[in-house]
């Protein structure tokens, strides 16, 4: 599992680090049931993926994706 770690004072866009020690971006966007949040990553080894609500400290979230499964964990910076 990856931990990707968030600062929850950002709440529209911000850059996250993995536990692996890539990068990504993560940004709100408009949806039809309020803002989701977009993650896209600079590594080939993670695929982006949505939510459909804001991020929570400890949330763990499957991802299905043409290389297979991965699982991500969210966790706020300095926690």
């Amino acid at each position: 599992m990856t931990t990707i770690y968030v600062d929850p004072s950002k709440k529209k866009e911000q850059i996250v680090k993995l536990s692996d020690g890539t990068f990504g971006l993560m940004k709100a966007e408009k949806q039809k049931s309020g803002i989701g949040y977009e993650f896209d990553f600079t590594s080939h080894m993670h695929p982006s993926f949505r939510i459909p609500h804001a991020p929570v400290n400890g949330d763990e979230e499957t991802v299905h994706s043409i290389d297979g499964e991965q699982q991500f964990k969210i966790q706020w910076l300095n926690q």
